[in-house]
């Protein structure tokens, strides 16, 4: 049987490890639909505004308080709650986005230079290495300028709810001060009439109040729903992301563990700590970070203590000390590990937590509150059978309150809170040289 010389036959090559640039691609539509606001709700119709609408803008409440009547300020009250849930951080917002973009800049150097690096240096070389090289260069490029790619699809989709939500709130600003702006005339009836008017005007308030609350509450469900719709092009992007971090991996030759075993330089991420983002006040001896608030002193970096560090309200009359504490009688600083998840650090003594506090110079020498599990639990079977607390107030010289169970705020507390003590817990005070 004769072969078709119109029929190609398939390649002996074997498949690229670069996995298409399909990827590209795909990163890119996700970069356009959320440039070109298709996830945007229809209710909330074409709505465009800068970042800056995220800050402080006029509270058109203030427009009542002139008229003094304190009823009409009540009904707008619940209106006005809408501007707080909806303001921000701009500068914060716009320094996330660059950063992204800075990302995207540097990755797309990597890639030029690797390009300028395969012209020049590699140019001449021959044989079979010259072509394999330059065909894994061509990859590497691809990969980079993929993750360039993503890095800038980030701050689109950073910047592009951002704004909507600034957008938003103007819309809401504007739709209080238009019922604002009718509520001060029905103030001037009352004035004109001495007050014969009020039960007409206690009804056209709350016919007003809920009709432009019906609408606050549509823009609310229009911003709710359009960001629903950023979130599958979100994991969409996390998923070409991985995609391309993978293909990079095989191109470098690097892949998952053999069922023998791991490489001899392999460390368990979960035990590896990183460096904290936010830089620290001061530092243990042991290196951990130790961070100074008007009212606090704080060791160690993961999220608990960081977040109890802000959540956490200032007992009157007391310095907080925020670190993590032990029921084996030691104070623990708390980590970040490379996976990002918390874990613990080296234990540290009642002596090194003192001179940490005495450090921060918002400490008046005053009493001292420690946030710190177990730290005013009495156990004889623990290592350390003193309490933690009780070793603080005998070093510092001062009563030291602590809590005898489990303590932190509330993670989901929209302002700050006392810490409250698990499992039936309570507050001791402890006095230098003896505790009651």
């Amino acid at each position: 049987m004769t072969t078709n010389p119109l029929v190609a036959t398939a390649a002996e090559t074997p498949p690229s490890a670069w996995a298409g640039i399909w990827i590209c691609e795909d990163i890119e539509l996700i970069a356009q639909g959320v440039r070109n606001g298709s996830w945007i709700d229809g209710t909330l119709g074409v709505v465009s505004a800068g970042l800056d609408a995220l800050a402080f803008v006029s509270d058109p409440v203030g427009a009542l308080l002139q008229y003094g009547i304190a009823w009409l300020i009540e009904h707008v009250k619940p209106l006005s709650e809408a501007l707080d849930w909806l303001a921000g951080d701009p500068a914060q917002i716009t320094a996330h986005a660059q950063t992204w973009r800075n990302v995207a800049a540097s990755l797309r150097r990597e890639a030029a230079d690797l390009a300028a690096a395969v012209r020049t240096d590699v140019a001449s070389w021959g044989g079979g290495a010259g072509p394999a090289y330059r065909a894994w260069a061509a990859e590497q490029q691809q990969a980079l300028g993929g993750l360039a790619q993503g890095a800038d699809a980030l701050a689109a989709i950073t910047e592009g709810a951002a704004g909507l939500v600034a957008a938003v709130r103007l819309l809401v600003r504007d739709a209080i001060a238009t019922c604002v702006s009718r509520l001060i005339v029905y103030a001037g009836e009352l004035v004109v009439t001495g007050g014969f008017a009020a039960p007409l005007v206690v009804e056209q308030v709350t016919t007003l109040v809920a009709s432009w609350a019906a609408r606050i509450a549509r823009l609310l469900r229009g911003l709710l729903a359009s960001l629903r719709r950023l979130m599958p092009a979100i994991r969409r992007l996390g998923d070409l992301i991985e995609r391309l971090k993978q293909a990079l991996n095989r191109i470098a030759g690097i892949g998952p563990p053999d069922r023998m075993g791991r490489r001899r330089d392999w460390a368990n991420p979960e035990d590896q700590p990183i460096a904290p983002q936010r830089p620290p006040d001061s530092h243990l001896p042991a290196g951990d970070p130790v961070y100074h608030t008007n009212h606090s002193t704080v060791v160690g970096y993961d999220a608990r203590t960081m977040r109890n560090m802000e959540k956490v309200l200032p007992l009157e009359g007391h310095h907080d000390v925020v670190v993590h504490g032990t029921d084996k009688g030691f104070f623990v600083p708390g980590k970040v590990s490379a996976e990002g998840g918390d874990m613990n650090g080296v234990p540290t003594s009642a002596a090194q937590i003192v001179t940490a506090l005495k450090e921060n110079p918002a400490y008046d020498g005053g009493p001292v509150r420690l946030v710190s599990c177990y730290s005013g639990m009495t156990d004889p079977k623990a290592l350390n059978s003193v309490p933690l607390a009780q070793q603080v107030a005998d070093v510092l010289g001062v009563s030291v309150v602590a809590p005898t169970e489990r303590v932190g705020t509330n993670r989901w507390a929209a302002k700050p809170e006392q810490p409250t003590v698990a499992d039936g817990g309570t507050w001791v005070t402890f006095k230098p040289n003896g505790y009651r």
